[in-house]
């Protein structure tokens, strides 16, 4: 007798442009009935209305109770995420020249914002001062502003922020993720899980009845 289960594995968040969800847009489905899988993609979960805001949550035990009604002999195994954000996006042509005005807008805040951060770090710990100190003591001579101190701690300064994050212009150094990449994905979760949480207090999550 062949295996009947069907595996479902849905994902954290996804993101569509047409109105209708359905099965087969939440993540992947497996099973040994090939004709019933293709079916069971097709069902449909739930429909954007005007009124609605452009995103909703699926709880799992809603998939589940579609395929069952489908097909009551079939077992649904669960191995993925037991909700699935659903965010309904605009279709928008790409600007060339609107993609090059954001690359230089993000690019200057980082590279300003960057540059006022270490000046204000400097100033806190009167760095100047410091440097001068340090040379005298190891010279006996007195700093004339430029020695080889600010050279190879501006090297270093630099060496220190690429190694940090990983990436030198489209290229990361070592395969692990960087810093701010880490931050970006702990952050994507937080918020996703509060979306869920949200969802379950306003009873807005397309669940079971």
């Amino acid at each position: 007798m062949a295996d009947k289960t069907i595996y479902l594995k849905m994902d954290k968040k996804v993101k569509m442009s047409q109105e209708v969800i359905r099965i087969g847009d939440l993540g992947k489905i497996y099973g040994a009935d090939r004709h019933a899988i293709n079916k069971i993609k097709t069902l449909k979960v739930h429909r954007f209305q005007e009124s609605d805001q452009n995103r909703c949550v699926v709880g799992v035990l809603k998939i589940i109770e579609l395929i069952q009604e489908e097909y009551p002999d079939y077992p649904v195994d669960v191995v993925g995420e037991t909700e699935c954000i659903i965010e309904k996006v605009k279709q928008k042509s790409s600007s060339f020249w609107g993609d090059v005005l954001k690359v230089i807008v993000v690019s200057a805040l980082c590279f300003f914002g960057t540059i006022f951060t270490v000046m204000s770090y400097h100033n806190d710990i009167n760095l100047v001062n410091l440097f001068e100190e340090i040379y005298v003591m190891v010279t006996g001579k007195k700093s004339d502003g430029f020695t080889v101190l600010e050279v190879f701690y501006s090297i270093g300064l630099s060496l220190g922020i690429i190694i940090f994050y990983n990436h030198i212009g489209k290229r990361s150094i070592t395969k692990d993720p960087s810093p701010v990449t880490v931050e970006m994905r702990t952050y994507e979760d937080d918020v996703n899980r509060s979306l869920v949480e949200m969802a379950n207090r306003e009873e807005k999550m397309i669940d079971v009845d």
